[in-house]
């Protein structure tokens, strides 16, 4: 949530139980799954990040919070069905549904939010009335993540199941300029001080950030 002091996240009661009704969910415009979908995958990116600062900086992380969540991540990614199909909205439902139960067994938003979300949280400060969705974005910024990590293999995986469901892989995707986005990259740290991922450890600069970005490109337009 926004406040004066900027973006933070705030505890609430885990709740008793949840209904997701799949009739509901084929009725609403197909972009709102679509995001549920960049959300979901970003899970994979939110761990590794987690896991890098459990090695670096010695930060705590409960393994089956971290777990549930790249599973989730992962069902989700590999599914072969589309978002007509009631088998691929289960797994996406459920998928999201078991990354909120991640984020309350660990306490925190750990599990679910890592480079992928800080990148979303800047677009959404630099550019307020440009930012695409929050899923497609936290997507984009989930495989960029995975590219700077140099798991390039995974990068690629991610952003050719993102395309697969109409979703943006590229800043240009939806409507910002190369630069726009290597702003939003440099800027991303601030929006989560104490959060250490990818972002952190590398302190690119933006010309570091630039080069980043256009190999990350050329991977999938080339």
């Amino acid at each position: 949530l926004d406040n004066d002091a900027g973006r933070g996240s705030y505890g609430v009661p885990t709740p008793i139980a949840l209904l997701i009704d799949l009739d509901v969910i084929r009725e609403t415009p197909v972009r709102f799954v679509r995001s549920g979908i960049g959300d979901a995958v970003s899970n994979i990116s939110a761990v590794a990040d987690w896991e890098l600062a459990n090695r670096v900086n010695g930060e705590k992380i409960d393994g089956l919070a971290a777990a549930m969540a790249r599973q989730a991540g992962e069902a989700v990614l590999r599914h072969p069905g589309d978002c007509v199909d009631d088998g691929f909205l289960t797994v996406l439902a459920e998928g999201l549904v078991l990354s909120g139960i991640a984020m309350s067994i660990a306490g925190h938003t750990r599990p679910s939010s890592g480079a992928c979300h800080e990148i979303s949280h800047a677009l959404d400060l630099l550019y307020p009335k440009r930012a695409a969705s929050h899923g497609e974005q936290v997507g984009l910024g989930a495989a960029f993540a995975m590219h700077l990590r140099g798991d390039h293999e995974g990068s690629f995986l991610m952003a050719g199941s993102l395309r697969r469901h109409g979703l943006p892989v590229l800043a240009e995707d939806i409507g910002f300029s190369a630069d726009e986005f290597v702003r939003a990259v440099e800027f991303a740290p601030e929006t989560r001080p104490g959060r250490y991922t990818i972002l952190e450890h590398l302190e690119l600069s933006p010309t570091g950030i630039r080069k980043a970005y256009a190999d990350y490109a050329a991977t999938l337009t080339g």
